[in-house]
């Protein structure tokens, strides 16, 4: 039961912004199970998976199969490219983002086909501006991700996205930003992880509650939301949370309870090197 609910959480965070293909039940369940090993960076044993909804002409699966044939292999192969461009054809931003890159590997090989880099950039901006400017998130933090500015990652932050405020709260903690005033700089850091917490992004509330930890806040709301961080399938949280309930240690005052502790410790070790999921059980 602790396995299907953090696989099922696994999925969720991937496919909570994605645009699907009508896929068939049988087409779903290989998308789905390919974007878990995916996350759990199991570049190989998520490719087949993948290809089923890729092939079907789901535009997630298709960026997510040429992310691990390209992390795979290194570099962009034809394959990788062929994937990218599919999804990029659909209107993927990341996917034209993949394909401007000058630093990948094709273009020092020479292997590199189709539209040049220079023209997904162009293209990839250009839609990127245009959704931004009707609101989309997704879009202002590809902009920033594009070297537009931070100014777009504050937008989309303050637009309401989970994902940019935990990534906005990081950058501030590492320097970025100007402020007036030392001190705001803590508050916006801490404004940011608290806010992404509370939009329900896992990985947003551990950084929180690590936040919290590290400048002594509360322990009851530190154990709050790492308990939230784990339950929302963030696997770092999940082992730390594991660990503290069988109290190994317990850093944050949990009551004792060995049986889930422990258990959900072993889930944790069968994910196998890098992620992957063992395959006996």
């Amino acid at each position: 039961m602790i396995k299907q609910t953090l696989i099922g959480a696994l999925c969720a965070l991937l496919l909570s912004t994605s645009a699907m293909a009508q896929l068939t039940a049988p087409q779903q369940a290989a998308r789905d199970k390919g974007l878990v090993l995916y996350q759990q960076s199991d570049w190989y044993d998520s490719q087949p998976l993948l290809q089923v909804a890729a092939a079907a002409g789901d535009r997630t699966a298709q960026y997510y199969l040429a992310e691990a044939i390209r992390l795979s292999s290194s570099y962009t192969t034809v394959e990788a490219r062929k994937w990218y461009e599919a999804a990029a054809e659909q209107g993927d931003l990341y996917a034209m983002l993949r394909l401007s890159s000058s630093s990948d590997l094709c273009h020092q090989m020479g292997t590199c086909t189709g539209k040049a880099g220079s023209e997904w950039r162009k293209t990839a901006l250009k839609l990127a501006h245009e959704r931004a400017e009707r609101g989309d998130t997704e879009a202002m933090i590809v902009l920033y991700i594009a070297k537009q500015g931070l100014g777009w990652l504050e937008k989309a932050a303050e637009g309401g996205d989970s994902y940019a405020q935990k990534v906005l709260a990081g950058r501030y903690q590492d320097g970025a930003g100007w402020f007036v005033i030392p001190g705001n700089r803590h508050k916006a850091v801490k404004k940011w992880f608290k806010a992404s917490a509370e939009g329900g992004y896992p990985l947003g509330m551990a950084m929180y509650a690590n936040y919290l930890f590290e400048n002594n806040g509360n322990k009851a709301e530190v154990g709050y939301w790492l308990k939230r961080s784990a339950e929302g399938g963030y696997i770092s949280a999940v082992s730390t949370y594991g660990s503290n309930l069988a109290h190994t240690p317990n850093d944050l005052d949990y009551p004792p309870d060995l049986i889930k502790g422990y258990g959900l410790t072993y889930l944790i070790s069968r994910f196998e090197g890098g992620g992957r999921v063992a395959e006996q059980g």
